[in-house]
């Protein structure tokens, strides 16, 4: 028997949290904010990228509205299921009745107003993200229930929006300014991620910086969710080893031959490293037919090498006793048939530390990266990650009880590291700090109730302006 996905979402302790609480509970609010993230954020000043928010809201609201079309006796049985059956609850024993009560007295309305920061904010340190209030007594429980819900759905995106950040400042620490629509960083992480709607939801993260992304589930993503403009994205044809395979060893110059025939007019990838790396760059070169093919092109072909250190096979190995290993792919593509008319793709086991090191190399041997060079960010980067990593918590900071306002707080002696933020909480628009305490609330907050997703040209624009006031913050 099939029942409704609210009832799923949590982890199993919160289920009975509500005949814990004191029975004089009023309203309760509670917090998703960033408290000491662990990724190494010195080139963000500190901030990681804030995305999802609304997305992730949006889908419990579809939840809570599913859940209370459910018939009374259905949802009965499902809860049976997980309070009897798994919980081993006595069905007899007041507690249980209690919380099951809980449940089919739930609103048509779910009981809580949500606040939120606007989608690709960078947050700092004890930065809240969301804030949730609860002014209905009977169902102050639900508040902190939704807790593994939203913590779930939303770290993964962060994470790999802050890793996009990270890339970009890269770039844009090369040029000197923040590039709109760049290809120069592209997502291959999609085989690697936790399922396709991992990928949905954590993909878009990648376009908030850059251009180029083979997921196409964060193309549904924008497409579906925010405006339907999906222009300013893109990819290009592309082999594989098994295109390579299918030819044969023997025929792979023909193979490459033909994959330039069948896309004369476009960019198109073709993979180089299925068997000879140095090999195959050398026949391009020395045979007529391919060689005039490369150089006759409108648009340039990309070459694709994909095994070895990343660092060794584009900047060239010293040690190797093949001469054309000891250049590197960089030198000898731009030797034998210049950046104009091949560039250079590189897509496994790309970090941000490889990235920096491989453009600090290029530009302390005059190359400009951004003219020739992607690299393809996979799972190795974007997969890599936990909670922890951007620092995504919930907490209860503030209740009335028995009519009394009352701070709440979270400071453990064995653990100071984790102390919560305390009362109801405003991030000021304009200096961005953090005021707790709260009576009421200041005008100028960036936590607001409008939870409409923007379109992501807007989002865009906004991303820019967060990353160039995080990368130029002096606090």
């Amino acid at each position: 028997m099939q029942y409704p996905q609210l009832l799923f979402i949590s982890d199993c302790y919160k289920y009975t949290h509500a005949a814990m609480y004191p029975n004089n509970v009023d309203e309760v609010y509670s917090l998703l904010y960033c408290r000491k993230p662990r990724l190494p954020l010195e080139s963000l000043n500190g901030h990681i990228v804030a995305f999802g928010m609304r997305q992730a809201i949006n889908k419990l609201q579809s939840l809570y509205d599913e859940f209370i079309q459910w018939d009374r006796k259905k949802l009965e049985e499902g809860l049976r299921l997980l309070y009897a059956d798994f919980m081993k609850l006595n069905p007899n024993d007041t507690s249980y009745k209690f919380l099951i009560d809980k449940w089919l007295t739930l609103p048509k309305v779910m009981p809580i107003t949500f606040k939120a920061i606007p989608e690709g904010t960078f947050v700092a340190n004890n930065t809240p993200i969301i804030s949730m209030h609860c002014a209905e007594s009977k169902h102050c429980w639900f508040v902190n229930f939704i807790e593994t819900y939203l913590n779930s759905m939303l770290w993964k995106t962060c994470f790999v929006a802050t890793q996009a950040a990270i890339f970009k400042r890269i770039e844009y620490d090369c040029l000197g300014y923040y590039l709109d629509e760049s290809f120069n960083f592209h997502d291959f992480s999609a085989r690697g991620m936790n399922g396709i709607m991992d990928c949905y939801n954590s993909g878009v993260g990648h376009v908030l910086f850059f251009s180029g992304t083979d997921s196409i589930m964060a193309l549904q993503n924008v497409y579906e969710n925010y405006g339907g403009n999906v222009s300013m994205l893109g990819s290009i044809p592309a082999s594989e080893h098994s295109v390579m395979c299918l030819g044969g060893q023997a025929n792979e110059l023909h193979t490459f031959k033909h994959i330039m025939q069948q896309f004369p007019n476009d960019m198109v990838s073709i993979v180089a490293d299925t068997w000879n790396l140095w090999d195959i760059i050398e026949s391009l070169k020395r045979d007529k037919d391919a060689y005039n093919l490369i150089s006759s092109r409108l648009k340039p072909i990309v070459l694709r090498p994909d095994s070895g250190d990343p660092f060794l096979i584009l900047t060239g190995d010293e040690n190797s006793q093949d001469s054309r290993a000891k250049k590197g792919v960089i030198r000898l593509v731009n030797e034998y048939f210049g950046f104009d008319k091949v560039r250079i793709i590189y897509g496994d086991a790309i970090s941000t530390e490889r990235a920096q090191k491989i453009y600090e190399w290029c530009k302390q041997n005059g190359y400009n990266p951004t003219e020739f060079l992607c690299l393809g960010v996979g799972s190795y980067a974007y997969n890599s990650g936990i909670r922890d990593d951007v620092g995504l918590v919930t907490k209860m900071t503030w209740a009335k009880i028995g009519g009394k306002p009352t701070h709440l707080i979270k400071n453990p002696i064995t653990g100071n590291e984790k102390m919560s933020l305390s009362g109801q909480v405003s991030l000021d628009k304009d200096t961005r700090e953090v005021t707790q305490f709260l009576d009421s609330t200041p005008e100028n907050d960036l936590l607001n109730t409008d939870l409409a997703l923007p379109n992501f040209k807007s989002i865009r624009e906004y991303v820019k302006k967060e990353f160039l006031r995080a990368i130029n913050h002096k606090g």
